[in-house]
């Protein structure tokens, strides 16, 4: 079980990374050399050719999950029926999560064996018709259904972009790219206000939160067609790059990926259930997406019973929101160039806790601290998103288990979150004493879990050190494909 060297490279030749020059082709012969101002290029290229589309479509995704909060205080639920009590707005709510989280696993093994870019594009497709049906629907029946859809496609994309872009990007390179892309979350709710604020404005035929879901949802149905053309499956196939543009990245992924093909490694993608280094991950996940989903539910909400009414509580939404847009990729950004994955994170935890402590412990007359402790709430979780599911993706070893860590963290989150609606019931208001209190335990067990996990990570690289006589050699590749994150070399990120 010896780890393989990249190519014929010898330990030595990482040396020459930042310097442009890397041998190629049979061991003595044929060294070649990339210019630092070629390989910045390159990696811009490839950062344009995927970037922007992955995130219109995420923003698209952001949208229409996080609308109907939007859509709630835009009169959506009086025209459908009326419910004084809240617990149909839970529940529906609630269908989004009941269809995301059983289908992310199904959908990843589908693309990860057939064709991932496809799938990706197809799915986002399936949500945006889902959402601008949703502009037509006259009763809680109907809007269930639409509900259900979406959270059907949505199961599809979010869960498997971070298992795509591991095919084009380092390790250490994919955390401030993930970070970017799930910016597009809060940037999501920061244009939801936005939006919903003009469209507050219009006078029409049609009711406002309609007008508010035909534009949502005909953009996602837009963005998707383009994507189903412009998405490359994977560096050797991607059509928009040169030959040299294409060796170059692929040499520079073999640092840290053995190759893989399309078939599944079912004994690695079993490992994602078990191994404590993807269990854990996954229970940080759902301390924190609970949260979230809380937030995104309930945002404009909680600004309109705190010092913002009408339109403007839906423009007040705008500071939590994108506060943690720059904030996530901020510590991302912190994380990638100190390869650290586990403080950054706590920093967001803290925040958290910091939050839901101020939102129970001030009267609710002082607006402007509970105002500042959504603020909080938002920048923190947010920081701690990215994070935690770029950490699960890094150690996972190889695309078999990666391709099934990643989704089955997320399911699990969204399954438990399914009940986030329920946490700030009308009838608590404006104090939500349950929920604050929920939502503090879960961001103190989210930090516990943090910790324990950052030990485990740290004991278990220094017994790999000390078995194969200390760090791998510079440039030596682990055989994950064949032995994923077990492979000798292959050392976890902290």
């Amino acid at each position: 079980m010896d780890a393989q060297p990249v190519g014929l490279i010898e330990k030595g030749v990482a040396e020459h990374v930042d310097e442009g020059k890397f041998p190629i082709g049979e061991e003595g012969e044929g060294a070649r050399e990339w210019e630092p101002k070629f390989m910045k290029r390159t990696q811009l290229k490839l950062d344009l050719l995927l970037l922007p589309l992955l995130t219109l479509i995420y923003m698209c995704s952001s949208l229409d999950k996080s609308n109907l909060g939007n859509a709630k205080t835009l009169g959506m639920i009086d025209d459908l029926g009326g419910d004084p009590s809240g617990e149909t707005y839970a529940l529906l709510n609630a269908f989004y999560f009941i269809s995301y989280a059983p289908f992310m696993v199904p959908f990843a093994l589908l693309a990860k064996r057939t064709r991932m870019a496809k799938v990706l594009a197809l799915c986002a497709c399936g949500w945006g018709i889902a959402a601008t049906s949703f502009a037509g629907v006259q009763n809680f029946p109907g809007a269930f259904a639409c509900r259900f859809l979406i959270g059907f496609g949505e199961a599809g994309y979010a869960p498997m972009v971070q298992v795509y872009l591991s095919r084009f990007y380092t390790r250490r390179a994919l955390g401030v790219r993930v970070a970017f892309w799930l910016a597009m979350a809060p940037m999501g709710g920061f244009l939801n206000g936005i939006i919903a604020y003009g469209v507050s404005f219009i006078k029409s035929h049609l009711e406002s939160w309609r007008v508010l879901f035909l534009i949502e949802g005909g953009l996602t149905l837009i963005v998707g067609i383009v994507a189903v053309v412009m998405l490359p499956e994977d560096i050797p196939s991607n059509r928009w790059l040169t030959e040299e543009e294409r060796d170059y990245l692929m040499y520079m992924r073999a640092m840290d990926y053995a190759p893989e093909g399309r078939e599944i490694n079912w004994k690695h993608a079993r490992g994602a259930f078990y191994r404590w280094q993807q269990l854990l991950p996954t229970l940080q996940n759902i301390s924190q997406q609970i949260t979230g989903a809380a937030l995104s539910a309930f945002l404009p909400t909680f600004t309109s019973e705190n010092g913002f009414k009408g339109a403007t509580a839906q423009i007040a939404t705008l500071a939590p929101y994108g506060s943690a847009a720059v904030c996530m990729v901020i510590a991302s950004y912190i994380s990638d160039h100190y390869r650290n994955r586990g403080w950054p994170s706590q920093v967001g935890w803290w925040m958290m806790i910091l939050a839901f402590g101020i939102y129970l412990g001030v009267d609710t007359s002082n607006h402007a601290a509970r105002f500042a402790a959504l603020i909080l709430a938002e920048v923190g979780h947010y920081v701690c998103t990215p994070l935690i599911v770029t950490w699960q993706a890094n150690n996972a070893g190889n695309e078999s288990r990666r391709a099934v860590a990643v989704p089955f963290a997320v399911a699990c989150a969204q399954a438990v979150a399914a009940g986030s609606g329920y946490l700030f019931p009308a009838k608590d208001s404006p104090k939500y004493t349950m929920g604050s209190a929920v939502c503090l335990s879960l961001s103190a067990a989210g930090s516990i879990f943090t910790g324990i996990y950052q030990v485990l990570l740290r004991r278990e690289n220094n017994r790999r050190d000390a078995d194969e006589g200390g760090p791998p050699a510079e440039g030596f590749r682990p055989d994950t494909a064949t032995y994923a994150d077990d492979a000798p070399g292959f050392r976890y990120l902290e």
